[in-house]
């Protein structure tokens, strides 16, 4: 079954990029190739999705997403573009965050923000959304699996699923001081940045999951 996720998740990803390479086309580069490896020293040690050429005969090596890019994403445009002795393109939704956009700048990643540049017709916008429906259920396994090792208590998971503000939370903890709490949410999950709803997808989903184990 985990075979055939993948393989799904590949052929869709392929129909994108060749979405964004029709895209690319109409705004006027050349598509040069398709999911072009990336060598140094004789050895692979990566791939862009495309490489294309612009009017004026500059080549990019192009990073494709259909979410929106973040610093990882920047950084390995960035250098595949450096091997391969070409400019950095991403096209994406727009940033994650504003680090990434920063560091785009810095580094002088060209960006293509596909909500300006294009209407998706309902085949390219129900892939876009399965694909990110994929980055947004792994973005969600990590932290959860993380909270099942450190074997977070299931009063505080039912308190997060309950509640809709922090306030709440802590009545049903009996806790007094509330400054923290929110860190404390954090780190029983392990992630740096989350609002409060995403840490109550997150309980519920540990909930689900330890009642189907039995726990």
């Amino acid at each position: 079954m985990l075979i055939a996720k993948r393989g799904a998740l590949h052929i869709m990803g392929e129909r994108f990029e060749e979405y964004v390479a029709s895209l690319l086309g109409n705004l006027g580069y050349s598509v040069l190739g398709s999911r072009v490896k990336v060598e140094s020293g004789g050895v692979e040690v990566g791939e862009v999705d495309l490489l294309v050429m612009d009017p004026a005969g500059v080549k990019y090596a192009v990073e494709v997403k259909s979410g929106r890019i973040d610093v990882s994403g920047i950084r390995q445009a960035y250098t595949n573009a450096v091997v391969l002795g070409v400019k950095p393109m991403v096209v994406a939704r727009g940033f994650s965050n504003d680090s990434a956009s920063q560091l785009a700048n810095e580094l002088g990643v060209k960006v293509i923000t596909l909500a300006e540049s294009v209407v998706l017709g309902v085949d390219e916008l129900r892939l876009a959304l399965i694909d990110a429906l994929y980055q947004f259920v792994a973005e969600l396994i990590e932290p959860v699996g993380s909270a099942m090792r450190r074997g977070v208590p299931m009063d505080l998971i039912d308190a997060l699923i309950e509640c809709n503000n922090i306030d709440c939370i802590c009545n049903k903890l009996s806790i007094n001081d509330c400054s923290k709490i929110m860190e404390s949410l954090k780190d029983e999950f392990n992630v740096s940045n989350a609002s409060l709803r995403k840490l109550r997808v997150l309980a519920f989903i540990y909930k689900l999951f330890m009642s189907a184990t039995g726990k």
